[in-house]
């Protein structure tokens, strides 16, 4: 089993999803002992948000008039590169919170990569399990809270389906993530 697993919260072992993330590769590992896992932190090493010309490389919609310049050309190579990770994943274990009332612009930059390389490609990963690790904060109320959270995640839902994963599992707390590491498909 290929794992990769995705942190993009800046508040470093205060995180919520952070803390989840890291328990639900413990127990994936100790039920898998030949899994394999890949980790990326976003927050840490954070990627540079897509300018156009480098999102006309992606999608293959490159026009001649721009000069190609080693920075794209690397930046391209970059998210060719974070295509494949997710391609080559079996498990993808994601902690996405929401910051200032969406995801940090790292997870945004990171999806907006795979988004314009999915749509050029043409591949959809159907067969991926996606474990979706949300998170937020209370400031608002309970009320608003809860729907804000629910937006935040039709938004991440919606993105993931369109890359065609079929299989995704919400957790928003530690009760939640055992439920999800049973891999069930979600409704």
């Amino acid at each position: 089993m290929n794992i990769l697993h995705i942190d993009s919260c800046a508040l470093g072992d205060h995180s919520t999803s952070r803390q989840i993330t890291a328990a639900a590769i413990t127990a994936l590992t100790a039920a898998n002992e030949h899994a394999t896992v890949l980790y990326r932190d976003l927050a840490a090493s954070p990627l540079s948000h897509a300018s156009g010309p480098l999102l006309q490389v992606i999608s293959q919609r490159w026009d001649a008039d721009i000069p190609m310049n080693a920075e794209v050309r690397a930046e391209a190579l970059q998210s060719a590169s974070l295509l494949q990770e997710f391609q080559d994943a079996d498990l993808v274990v994601l902690g996405a919170p929401m910051h200032n009332f969406s995801v940090p612009s790292t997870l945004k930059a990171w999806l907006d990569r795979l988004l314009e390389m999915q749509i050029a490609a043409g591949e959809r990963r159907a067969d991926l399990d996606l474990v979706l690790v949300t998170s937020g904060c209370a400031v608002m109320g309970p009320e608003s809270e809860q729907q804000l959270m629910e937006n935040h995640e039709l938004m991440l839902k919606a993105a993931f389906s369109f890359m065609g994963v079929r299989r995704l599992h919400m957790v928003r707390d530690l009760a939640d993530l055992q439920q999800a590491l049973a891999l069930n498909p979600a409704d």
